[in-house]
């Protein structure tokens, strides 16, 4: 079975790269 902790480690590591790219992005435009 899955746990909680695993889906939340899961869906942190999903959303890291997205935040670091938007902050990125921000930054060169």
């Amino acid at each position: 079975m899955i746990n909680d902790s695993q889906i939340f480690i899961a869906l942190i590591l999903s959303l890291v790269p997205a935040v670091l790219a938007l902050k990125l992005a921000k930054e060169l435009s």
